[in-house]
């Protein structure tokens, strides 16, 4: 066995960005440069409670290249492009100012709500309310 050199959840990211997809532009607003990703829910937080719930404990790199693609398939509906959202760093580091660097999951719902209010906010590439 090798011994983790990294987090695990850093890990887990990594073999979940695969299925990840960035837009062409910010989903608020329709800038093209400077994008983020951003997930609704929190992968850590997702990763962290489901090895609690599960009394897992990782201390290997194996444990977690296996445990990583269980921890998907239980938990890809969270993660899942709807779930996802490219934004230009500004509304991306608008949306952190407001709720935080690391929110609880549980404040996902307001969090998708802030960036649909944003984007209506901003209306259509032509000028016009969406």
């Amino acid at each position: 066995m090798s011994e983790l050199k990294r987090i695990p959840v850093k890990y887990v990211r990594d073999y979940i960005k695969k299925y990840y997809r960035y837009d062409s532009k910010c989903y608020i607003c329709g800038k093209t440069e400077s994008l983020e990703l951003h997930h609704l829910y929190s992968i850590s937080e997702l990763w962290n409670v489901w090895l609690e719930k599960n009394n897992y404990s990782v201390t290997e790199y194996e444990e977690v290249i296996k445990l990583r693609e269980i921890f998907y398939e239980e938990h890809k509906n969270l993660l899942a492009e709807h779930n996802l959202f490219t934004l230009c760093r500004p509304h991306h580091e608008k949306l952190h100012s407001i709720y935080g660097q690391r929110y609880s999951n549980w404040r996902s719902k307001k969090v998708h709500t802030w960036i649909e209010v944003q984007k209506n906010k901003f209306g259509d590439s032509n000028g016009g309310p969406i």
